[in-house]
């Protein structure tokens, strides 16, 4: 019988445990490469004067990505808006709204973002249309069977039974995200009309086949002018149940003094996930498939949700749906929260449930919420920057997250949010004005967001005087913006950033570190040590004892701090078996990182027993003779 080295043993024990996975990206996965930055057009670039921000501007600013390594841009509505809220009002599904310019406009920053390489995403509102939509005006005319539109909407008569005029009488309970009724009362028709949003923004009537074949189509127009991919907005409420029951109130919610109803006071069985919608999105998919002919068109639908609600929106093998439901999970990270323990939990959440073969995504900022510098501390915006992108799957920034932009505060006569100015005493609670203010982009006036002599749309964060502007940062290599830079460069260069290996190292109340792998195990590749000090004080721990735990090794029990979020340790030295971080911290640390399998490593007690055996061999050789 041939003998077989103990290293022969160790590497099929190797290609025995090692899981297949896929090995780079095809050309119809860029989207699995990419980072996604999402642009709220109000507030980019103001290429007019008029303090608001335009597709112009935008386009001048296009090269930036380029430097920064960004691929893709996803802007938030540009359609045709009375804006009520901001372009999520829709009165054109096919139209530019002129505050941001003109569809020519539009044609030329999808040419020059093509050009430059970069791919280009928008929102699509499929929900509601705004009250100004020419659908709505001719649906709210009159309910004869001649009006082709009448049930373009979800119209309702009043609850039957109900002796109050019959304005008041309200179908049932549903309350609306923006808080108050969801139903309002038209005069013309003497029937209510859904809206699960603004009473500005009703819903649409997707049980109509007429409907869904006008929304297809809308679909068709913006993949034939080239959009690389659609964003789906508020897609979980595009339904609702027919009977029309009462929602039963939220045993967890506690009404604020003086507030209107509001949507987190019922749970909501009747109005969102209705298993229809996901036939729906089957349906675009299958849109999506006939213009992905040339260049694979991208889908990732958004709506607020756990995540096992979330992952359903990935489909089936024989019936994809999006290629991602955005997560959110790290969103809900904030200064009274934030830990390593909680950073795993949000992590591992989604990716211990995620479906065979899917690919996963973080966010970690939006127009929805408050900057991440402000919910969690400017201290710690640097390392979310670090999680958000070097985790396994694509991130999405949020604009000026890159030179950790922070909040602005805007007074309540001041204030352009909706939802705040819908709730007077609570309106600090829910507006979203702080995280919208304009991009800095140097020190110039308005921040070089715009030449206007009056106000912008928005206060400008003074900040932008103090270094936190694309310009002052661009200049210094210790800067926010550079970190950003490099951890781009590191998602594009290096083959452990493009897989979905995620092994985490150290877990504790400090600490979230994980380790990612690239897919050829063969020879010792780079790997690489990410660790994220989540903590309040510095925190020294040893890694090589947490690797062995994982039945790996680094050559030299060492490697070399490829980045620190500070940018002061960077191609340092650094032992792996006593690693500090500061509060705050980030570290990602190059090494060569191989497996072993315990199974093939001797034993304590079998090393005794082979060396007393050897002794006595050695005993009763020398005495025979």
């Amino acid at each position: 019988m041939a003998r077989v080295s103990l290293a022969t043993c160790v590497a099929v024990l190797l290609l025995v445990s090692t899981p297949p996975v896929a090995v780079g990206f095809e050309s119809n996965e860029w989207w699995k490469g990419t980072i996604v930055y999402q642009i709220y057009p109000r507030s980019f670039m103001d290429s007019d004067g008029d303090g608001v921000g335009d597709l112009a501007g935008i386009t001048s600013r296009l090269e930036y990505f380029n430097d920064i390594g960004v691929g893709t841009v996803w802007l938030s509505p540009v359609y045709k808006s009375p804006m009520a809220d901001f372009g999520y009002d829709v009165a054109d599904f096919k139209d530019i709204d002129p505050i941001f310019g003109t569809m020519a406009d539009f044609d030329a920053l999808i040419a020059k973002a093509h050009r430059l390489g970069l791919k280009l995403m928008m929102d699509f509102v499929p929900n509601h249309s705004s009250d100004q939509h020419q659908w709505f005006l001719d649906s709210k005319k009159n309910k004869d069977s001649t009006n082709e539109y009448k049930d373009y909407y979800v119209w309702e008569d009043p609850k039957q039974g109900c002796s109050d005029p019959p304005q008041q009488c309200v179908p049932n309970n549903w309350v609306s995200v923006f808080g108050g009724s969801m139903w309002e009362w038209v005069p013309e028709r003497q029937q209510f009309y859904l809206h699960q949003f603004l009473v500005e923004q009703p819903d649409l009537n997707y049980r109509k086949p007429e409907v869904k074949t006008a929304m297809d189509d809308v679909v068709r127009f913006w993949l034939t002018k080239g959009v690389d991919g659609l964003r789906v907005d508020a897609i979980r409420h595009m339904y609702e149940s027919e009977g029309l029951e009462d929602e039963p109130v939220n045993p967890d919610y506690t009404p604020k003094p003086g507030e209107q109803a509001q949507y987190d006071s019922l749970l909501h069985t009747m109005t969102a996930d209705l298993p229809e919608l996901h036939d729906v999105i089957k349906d675009w998919r299958d849109i999506f498939q006939e213009f992905s002919t040339d260049q694979y068109r991208f889908m990732v639908t958004e709506t607020y949700d756990t995540h096992k609600a979330l992952l359903p929106y990935y489909g089936t093998p024989e019936r994809p749906e999006a290629d991602y439901p955005f997560n959110f999970g790290l969103i809900e990270l904030n200064k009274e929260n934030l830990s390593g323990t909680k950073i795993h939990q949000l992590v591992d959440d989604w990716m211990k449930d995620l479906p065979h073969d899917k690919w996963p995504n973080w966010v970690i900022g939006n127009h929805d919420n408050f900057r991440i510098a402000d919910k969690i501390g400017l201290e710690y915006a640097r390392a979310l920057n670090v999680l958000n992108l070097l985790l396994p799957g694509t991130p999405t920034t949020y604009y000026g997250e890159e030179i950790a932009m922070e909040d602005i505060w805007v007074s309540y006569n001041d204030t352009q949010d909706p939802f705040a100015i819908n709730n007077p005493e609570h309106w600090e609670e829910y507006t979203r004005d702080p995280e919208r203010s304009p991009m800095q982009w140097d020190r110039s006036s308005h921040a070089g967001f715009s030449t206007t002599a009056g106000k912008t749309w928005l206060p400008v964060n003074q900040n932008y005087l103090s270094g936190i502007n694309v310009a002052d940062q661009k200049a210094d290599n210790t800067s926010a913006l550079a970190l950003y830079k490099k951890l781009a460069a590191l998602r594009k260069d290096e083959p452990a950033f493009q897989t979905n290996h995620l092994k985490y190292v150290i877990v504790n109340d400090k600490i979230f570190s994980f380790l990612r792998m690239p897919d050829d195990q063969d020879t010792k590749p780079d790997s690489f040590l990410v660790i994220i000090n989540a903590g309040t004080s510095e925190s020294t721990d040893d890694y090589t004892a947490a690797l062995t735990k994982l039945e790996l090794k680094a050559e030299g029990d060492a490697g070399v701090i490829k980045v620190s979020s500070n940018m002061d340790r960077n191609g340092k030295s650094q032992g792996l078996s006593k690693i500090s971080s500061a509060a705050g911290e980030a570290l990602i640390i190059k090494a060569s990182v191989y497996g072993f399998s315990s199974a093939s490593v001797p034993t304590l007690s079998l090393t005794l027993s082979i060396a007393t055996v050897m002794v006595k061999i050695f005993y009763h050789v020398m005495f025979k003779y």
